[in-house]
């Protein structure tokens, strides 16, 4: 058999942005999964939509997306993910439409003075050991963690 790499994508199937009875405007999306094959071409990786059905990266996409909505209420990651591009297309039809707004809009956070540590933690890259020596079942000797 031939290795395959590949990988899944979020895409917006649908975007739409309604209009209530008093002029509120709600964004209106449906999200879903894409899996692509990754393939070398002139020295690169390059994302190719994944068609064949019977692929299995191809049936997660297809189960993620039909289960969305489901997934997105159970996984803080996946709602902020929903409610990121709702903001993003509202921002586009805001701006694609030439609405005026009031600059206490943009006013409405605080300035951030200090953004504090930038550096993204990363403990799966810390390895832990220790030796531990043990005879007729006494530890004789114990060395302390070690990385």
């Amino acid at each position: 058999k031939k290795a395959w790499s590949a990988r899944e994508w979020f895409v917006v199937r649908k975007a739409e942005i309604h209009r209530s009875e008093d002029n509120v405007l709600i964004p209106y999306i449906k999200m879903g999964v894409e899996a692509r094959a990754q393939e070398i071409k002139e020295g690169k990786l390059e994302d190719c939509v994944l068609t064949k059905p019977n692929h299995p990266l191809v049936k997660y996409a297809e189960a993620f997306t039909h289960n969305f909505d489901l997934i997105a209420e159970r996984k803080s990651v996946v709602y902020h993910l929903r409610e990121l591009a709702k903001a993003s297309i509202l921002a586009k039809y805001l701006v694609d439409s030439g609405v005026r707004l009031d600059s206490s809009w943009f006013d409405l956070a605080e300035r951030v003075t200090d953004v504090g540590v930038l550096e993204i933690p990363q403990l799966w890259n810390e390895r832990w050991k220790s030796k531990v020596q043990v005879n007729d079942g006494k530890i004789l000797e114990a060395g302390g963690p070690c990385h």
